[in-house]
């Protein structure tokens, strides 16, 4: 995959304002870190030029004194997007504690595949159902969903072959989707109770595909929050 770097300040306006709008994971990795830490962006001023982020759990280590420079990393439209920032200061913001930071003079932009996977926790509420030609019900657990399909753990003795095409019916936190899938990949281990297969959507309507990408989205700012919450 190519970096494509972006200096048109009205399009970095444009890119910084979605990872806020829609609350994008963010890692921030200090000058001096072994490993990012996640974050999320608070706000963003291009007048200002001024960026807040949520405070990352290790903020009193000295590894965000002012004036030292961080790498911002995230995503926004199927895209991988980082950039520098240098720290401006601490502050509290909206009660919580927060760090401010310089806004970027320009972003690097990395197209990740259409096929990015979220996981599906299992502490997210979720229902999965399977309909082959002679009318049987086949349920079964999501495990991570994508724009193009999902992965799943099945009964290994369900009557399932790998290249068929199946109608199906999930539902996520409330969210339904019924469409025909291609069952692309199964896997059937030597011991335990379960397959895993991997499906592919067909046919979805610009409209399911809208409805999805939201889902996703939503997938994963619930996966930065409970990473932050385990921290």
């Amino acid at each position: 995959m190519d970096d494509t770097g972006i200096s048109d300040q009205e399009q970095i306006a444009t890119l910084i304002g979605n990872v806020q709008r829609h609350q994008f994971p963010v890692r921030l990795l200090a000058a001096n870190a072994s490993a990012p830490e996640p974050s999320l962006l608070l706000a963003g001023d291009p007048q200002s030029a001024q960026l807040v982020f949520d405070a990352p759990r290790d903020l009193e280590s000295g590894l965000y004194a002012t004036g030292t420079t961080m790498t911002v990393m995230t995503s926004c439209n199927g895209a991988e997007l980082r950039f520098d920032t240098a720290v401006i200061g601490t502050e509290t913001f909206k009660g919580y504690p927060a760090l401010r930071t310089s806004w970027p003079g320009s972003v690097i932009s990395r197209q990740r595949r259409k096929a990015f996977r979220v996981r599906v926790g299992e502490d997210r509420s979720s229902r999965l159902e399977l309909f082959d030609d002679a009318g049987n019900r086949i349920r079964g657990r999501l495990i991570d969903l994508s724009l193009a399909g999902f992965g799943a753990l099945i009964d290994r003795t369900a009557p399932l072959r790998a290249g068929e095409e199946l109608d199906s019916s999930l539902e996520i936190d409330g969210v339904s989707l019924g469409t025909t899938i291609y069952l692309s990949d199964l896997r059937i281990p030597d011991h335990g109770r379960f397959m895993r297969i991997g499906a592919a959507f067909t046919g979805l309507t610009p409209q399911q595909q809208s409805q999805l990408g939201k889902l996703i989205r939503a997938l994963e700012r619930h996966a930065i929050r409970a990473e932050m919450a385990r921290s």
